[in-house]
């Protein structure tokens, strides 16, 4: 049986949200960060040496990875759905979308976020620097002009 190995306050909301739209069974195993370092408890490590979330497992298969845990689901238990084929028009679209917010929108906006947090000021190099790497006001005019 599929099982989440769900870490609190990580991406493994999201494999469990996959789960749930394509309504296929699973078993969801929470574990809870450690209240001091927020870091990932030894059991949870046991199954991912970096504590890294999420992680399933699947019979043998232990997989970490939320990309490669969802491109994993959806090919074993989606029945097409969810994707579309290489034939579609609209696959190369479909594959740029399915990757920018993992790889390029959060990646910079978790940065942006933290240094946010850190209330260092509006001239600080570093800040200056993530606001002109992140683009955040182009990230999301560009998510605004595909969704319309």
């Amino acid at each position: 049986m599929l099982t989440v190995h769900h870490l609190g306050k990580s991406q493994s909301e999201r494999i469990v949200w996959l789960c749930e739209e394509l309504g296929i069974p699973y078993e969801l195993k929470r574990y809870t960060r450690d209240p001091v370092t927020i870091l990932a408890p030894a059991e949870y490590k046991a199954l991912h040496p970096i504590g890294a979330a999420p992680v399933i497992t699947d019979g043998d298969l232990v997989l970490a990875e939320s990309g490669a845990i969802i491109d994993y689901i959806i090919a074993k238990y989606g029945n097409g759905r969810l994707v579309l084929r290489p034939d579609d028009p609209d696959f190369a679209q479909f594959l740029y979308w399915f990757h920018f917010a993992n790889g390029t929108l959060q990646a910079g906006m978790g940065r942006l976020m933290i240094l946010n947090r850190l209330k260092l000021a509006d001239d600080n190099p570093m800040l200056v620097a993530t606001r002109g790497a992140c683009r955040p006001r182009l990230r999301s005019g560009q998510c605004e002009g595909r969704l319309g």
